[in-house]
C-alpha cells in the first residue's frame, strides 16, 4: 500500500512515517500544497492523509485538487480542532475518514488499511510492462514464457519501483526502504540494482530496469 502523507508538523511526519513503514505502508510525504500538488502529479495513490492547516493553503483546498486529480483515491483528514463544520466540510469534499489530532498512530494505521480492503488497489492487480508481467499479491515474476526468480531484496526493490512507477525512485529512498538501519555499503546497493536489471532482462531483450544519474533508478520500456 503506498500513501501519500501531508503534514507540516515535522516531527509529527517523521514518527507516524516510520510506523506505518513498520506496519507494510509506503509513504510519500509533502509538508505543503505546493510539494503536494507537486508529488502526487507523477504518482497515483491507494490513500492520501491531509493536514487541513498547512502553511500555504488549506487541506480543503487540496482536497478539492485530488477529487479532481485522483477521483478513486480516498481522503483522510487530519485536524487539531474537532467542530462539526469542519467535519461536515471535509466529508462534503470527498474524505471517507476524519481524525482529530492527537491521535492513535495504531488508530490510522487500522484506518488505513481498512480503506484498502474496502477499495483494493490497482496495485492488486498485476503489473504489465511490455512483456514483463508481476503479481506482487503472489510474487511471481514473467517474461514472455520465462519465469523470473528473484531473492527477497529484490522483490522488495521490485515492489518499491512499481508503488511509485511511471516515477523514479531515487537512491536516498531505496537506501531508507531497504536498509533502514543504515547498515549498507555502495556496492551492496549497486549490485541489488544490477542482479535486479540483469534478472528482469536477458542479453536479447529490450531493457526495462534503468538507472538515470542524479535522479535514481525507474522502470521503463525506453532508455
Amino acid at each position: 500500500m503506498l500513501i501519500l502523507f501531508v503534514e507540516d508538523d515535522r516531527a509529527l511526519a517523521a514518527n507516524t512515517i516510520d510506523f506505518l513503514n513498520n506496519e507494510g505502508i509506503e509513504v510519500d510525504f509533502a509538508d505543503s500544497v505546493h510539494a503536494a500538488k507537486e508529488i502526487s502529479s507523477k504518482q497515483e495513490y491507494d490513500a492520501i492523509v491531509l493536514d487541513i492547516g498547512l502553511p500555504d493553503g488549506t487541506g480543503f483546498v487540496l482536497a478539492t485538487h485530488f477529487t479532481a486529480a485522483q477521483p478513486d483515491t480516498p481522503i483522510i483528514f487530519l485536524t487539531a480542532e474537532a467542530a462539526l463544520d469542519n467535519k461536515l466540510l471535509a466529508f462534503s469534499l470527498g474524505a471517507l475518514d476524519y481524525l482529530t489530532k492527537p491521535f492513535e498512530l495504531a488508530e490510522l494505521t487500522i484506518r488505513l488499511k481498512l480503506l484498502k480492503a474496502k477499495k483494493p488497489s490497482i496495485r492488486s492487480k498485476p503489473f504489465v510492462l511490455g512483456d514483463l508481467t508481476i503479481d506482487l499479491q503472489q510474487r511471481i515474476a514473467t517474461r514472455s514464457k520465462r519465469v523470473i526468480t528473484l531473492s527477497p531484496q529484490q522483490w522488495q526493490l521490485l515492489t518499491l519501483l512499481i508503488n511509485h512507477y511511471p516515477a523514479p525512485v531515487s537512491k536516498a529512498i531505496i537506501l531508507e526502504k531497504l536498509w533502514p538501519d543504515n547498515n549498507v555499503t555502495p556496492d551492496m546497493y549497486k549490485t541489488l540494482v544490477s542482479r535486479l536489471r540483469n534478472n528482469i532482462s536477458h542479453q536479447q531483450e529490450t531493457p526495462l530496469l534503468h538507472t538515470i544519474k542524479g535522479v535514481g533508478v525507474v522502470l521503463r520500456e525506453t532508455n
